[in-house]
């Protein structure tokens, strides 16, 4: 079925970037703004509005002001910033009680899902539980995206002028955790809180101590053992429960929060990163400030991780001096640092034997109520002595990756457009400056290049994530350049008068990109802090284009 509207703007998800979007669109509109983007439209795969679920964890705060929302830093008197949230719901001056500028994150959840009630109130129409198929050229410089409703299976087409693409990021697997990563007992940290209480209720029958290890060494891998700790300090047994906390590093370190530092997350700072003339300088920048974000802790979550361990420690001194084991309370926390994991295999002779497809339905994998045992094969990165441990359940807190949209487009007719084949490999974004034509991508070697997207660890969730490979993976040797804006449009590769004939038709639709432009635009682009700001140049860059 097709849909006989065409829609000034298609947006591909409904997350925090897209919304701040609609949001920036209906001020337009109640401006009487000069945008002929009226016609609008989002397609979300989940039924209702879900910010990370899987992270909302008691007490959990968000690690910025809430000011970096929505929209005060575009326009302070917009009426979706967390002011007006906190207004209307009555909390304003309780919030200022509590002296504090950073929310919980429980409650800025909440917030993004007012903030997409009260824009779809003002004529934005979303479209929930529906994923998108394909997308492909249709008639007349329109767009056609191909969706699938994810209850019915029924699959429809709209058709578009516009679309702008927030793909969100997806959980970055490992290749030592690839071979287990579909078992119900192992777990990314993006689905943590909402797998873990059944995951510990099917291990817990069987009355014995648990062991359960952490990938990772930023802050959701942090938080989550602290809530592990928690949880398993709930269930009782004759011995402790034990988490190991498996790190490269040689401790975990802080994020460096500081004002200065923090001034790389500024939305001014985003015309200094795009104008940055070569590779070597964006690398050379992506490396001094990737302590900012990734693979680092909160100071006030290590402090309170380290309580916990020094506890453990005084605990152990008094039970030995005493002779009181009863002291000993809580699960375990260990901390492997210098730790490469070589392999993750299933000890459960039935698992091993199985047909390989049983693990990709964990929901009803056969031995989802079994108590699972994984040898985990690490070695130590500065001796290099190599060690075997066991486990009843693993979380991986390795960050994400964002590389849906280039599948998206190299599949479709569109890719030729922006100079993608079905067939290229690793694919990475550059700036257009000033009088540059973007023109077809040549192949290069990966030694000095832009991080791949397809590799990339980049963070949209709350928490940072961890930057490291915990294996060694196959380094791809060719990678491919799209270019963009630096208001966030995809440019095709024939945007000028005077095309050789063996170039592909002027590409008119415009395709604009959220939330994957790091190297292009500074490392708050994966995060919260430019939302608003962002959102009103693409909009203005949209209205401006179609006047």
């Amino acid at each position: 079925m097709q849909d006989e509207i065409i829609y000034d703007l298609v947006g591909l998800g409904f997350g925090p970037a897209n919304i701040a979007i609609a949001g920036a669109l209906t001020e337009a509109w109640d401006k009487k703004a000069v945008c002929p983007i009226r016609k609008v439209l989002f397609i979300e795969k989940h039924p209702t509005f879900r910010w990370h679920p899987g992270m909302l964890l008691p007490e959990a705060k968000m690690q910025i002001s809430f000011m970096k929302d929505l929209a005060t830093l575009r326009n302070p008197q917009s009426p979706y910033t967390f002011l007006s949230y906190l207004h209307s719901q009555g909390r304003l001056v309780s919030f200022i009680n509590r002296s504090s500028t950073v929310p919980t994150r429980k409650e800025y959840s909440d917030y993004l899902s007012w903030a997409a009630q009260s824009i779809q109130a003002k004529g934005v129409n979303v479209l929930y539980g529906h994923e998108i198929v394909e997308i492909y050229i249709g008639a007349a410089d329109i767009i056609a995206i191909r969706y699938r409703n994810l209850s019915t299976g029924d699959e429809a087409v709209v058709q578009a002028r516009n679309i702008v693409i927030s793909p969100g990021g997806s959980p970055r697997i490992p290749a030592a955790v690839s071979s287990v990563n579909r078992h119900p007992h192992v777990v990314h940290s993006s689905a943590y809180a909402t797998s873990i209480p059944t995951i510990l209720e099917t291990l817990s029958k069987s009355s014995q101590p648990l062991r359960i290890a952490v990938i990772g060494s930023g802050q959701s891998a942090a938080e989550v053992t602290l809530d592990l700790r928690a949880r398993l300090s709930n269930i009782k047994t004759e011995v402790r429960h034990e988490i190991d906390v498996l790190i490269r590093k040689g401790c975990l370190k802080p994020s460096d929060d500081s004002p200065f530092a923090n001034e790389v997350f500024d939305p001014a700072t985003t015309d200094d990163w795009f104008a940055l003339s070569s590779r070597r300088l964006r690398n050379m920048k992506l490396a001094e400030y990737k302590p900012t974000n990734y693979g680092v802790v909160n100071p006030r979550t290590l402090d309170t991780l380290y309580e916990v361990i020094y506890d453990q420690r005084l605990d152990d001194g008094i039970a030995h001096r005493t002779g009181n084991n009863q002291l000993r309370a809580g699960a375990l926390i260990n901390i492997k640092p210098y730790t490469s994991i070589s392999s993750i295999k299933p000890c459960n002779e039935e698992l091993k034997s199985a047909p390989s497809d049983l693990l990709l339905s964990p929901e009803h994998h056969p031995l989802a109520g079994d108590s699972t045992i994984f040898t985990i094969t690490t070695q130590n990165m500065i001796n290099q002595s190599n060690s075997e441990d066991s486990y009843n359940a693993i979380v991986y807190a390795t960050g994400y990756e964002r590389s849906s949209w280039v599948d998206l487009l190299k599949n479709s007719d569109i890719g030729r457009h922006f100079g993608l084949h079905p067939l290229s490999s690793d694919v990475s974004l550059v700036p257009l400056h000033s009088g540059m034509r973007p023109t077809q991508s040549k192949a290069f070697s990966s030694a000095s290049y832009p991080p791949s997207l397809s590799s990339s660890a980049d963070s949209t969730p709350p928490t940072s994530p961890e930057l490291e490979t915990f294996s060694r993976e196959e380094n791809r040797s060719v990678r491919q350049e799209l270019f963009i804006s630096r208001n966030y449009r995809l440019l095709p590769i024939s945007t000028s008068d005077g095309r050789a004939e063996s170039e592909p038709p002027l590409f008119i639709p415009r395709i604009y990109l959220q939330g994957v432009e790091e190297y292009t635009h500074g490392l708050s682009d994966t995060l919260l802090s430019v939302l608003g700001v962002r959102a009103g140049e693409v909009v203005a860059d949209l209205c401006a284009g179609h006047i």
